[in-house]
């Protein structure tokens, strides 16, 4: 949190926020040389590994791509651009239909 606070108030890249999102992502597509077990774990790993001009931008993409499609739990794999090269493709369950309960007009109260 103090590297995401550093960069929004003093637009200062001090190191790569790494919340759930991105720890699980950076995992899943192999981003870090083995299997991180917590979010400092892997901050580090990604430092090391990506280059320090990517640092501002990693967080905000992985973030909002991890709560979108590749989330924790039925992935959208069948939506994600980058499915045939992504090394977690079925590996967890996928969501292969869009969750959608039909409403009737008798269950709505007003």
């Amino acid at each position: 949190m103090a590297h995401l606070c550093m960069r929004s108030a003093w637009d200062i890249v001090t190191g790569i926020g790494v919340d759930t999102h991105v720890h699980r992502i950076s995992n899943w597509l192999l981003w870090v040389p083995r299997e991180t077990k917590t979010p400092e774990e892997t901050r580090v790993a990604l430092e090391k590994w990506l280059p320090f001009e990517l640092w501002e931008e990693v967080n905000q993409l992985l973030v909002g791509f991890g709560q979108t499609t590749c989330t924790a739990t039925y992935p959208r794999c069948n939506e994600c651009s980058n499915a045939d090269i992504c090394p977690a493709k079925g590996k967890h369950g996928i969501r292969k239909t869009p969750v959608k309960k039909e409403i009737k007009k008798e269950e709505l109260d007003f």
